[in-house]
């Protein structure tokens, strides 16, 4: 089965797609107003009959009720207009000439390629790391910190978490950037003959 076809299945219980796509802030709090209001109009029509006003267990279910049509809808527009098996070929189209950009030296195509590139597919590991080598190039290293530790979290991205870790360590100790010198006139992010040797 298609995980496109999974996830517009998971949307029996609403939140679960957006968990499932890594839309977790979204997906917890359609699963938690859902929860809450069809619990609500439950309790409120079968158990505090008396307790609560005669309305609101109508309310509640109304209110669940348009949570999971919301949740439903976000669902099939992610699924039909923004997953990324969907861009695929645009997708790597653009990994591909931020690359050949790449091994050319020029950083702002680079960036602008692999950025939009993110927009359409941000579980793209090896094109967050390699927007992050670019960070470093450019002596962006806030962004560049940033885009190693989202690497290092992606799906696939435990590849790239040696050499993420190696950086981020190294601009922790130096704070400087791929090629900036450092006092000693050496580049700052370059192995050390012992590392290099082990």
């Amino acid at each position: 089965m298609p995980r496109r076809l999974w996830i517009v299945l998971l949307s029996v219980w609403p939140g679960l797609p957006q968990i499932w796509t890594g839309q977790g802030v979204l997906g917890f709090f359609l699963a938690g107003l859902f929860t809450i209001s069809a619990n609500a109009a439950l309790v409120a029509r079968w158990v505090w009959v008396e307790a609560l006003p005669s309305g609101s267990s109508h309310f509640f279910a109304v209110l669940a009720g348009m949570t999971w049509v919301a949740s439903l809808v976000l669902t099939l527009v992610w699924v039909w207009v923004g997953h990324p098996e969907r861009h695929r070929g645009l997708i790597e189209r653009l990994y591909r000439e931020a690359f050949e950009s790449y091994l050319q030296g020029r950083w702002g195509e680079v960036r602008s390629r692999l950025e939009r590139l993110l927009t359409l597919d941000e579980s793209d590991a090896d094109a967050s790391f390699l927007l992050a080598s670019v960070y470093l190039k450019s002596d962006q290293t806030t962004a560049a910190r940033r885009e190693l530790a989202r690497c290092g979290e992606l799906r696939g991205g435990e590849k790239w978490s040696w050499e993420a870790g190696v950086l981020l360590s190294r601009l922790n100790q130096t704070g400087v950037g791929v090629g900036r010198k450092s006092a000693g006139g050496a580049e700052a992010l370059r192995p050390e003959p012992s590392a290099a040797a082990g």
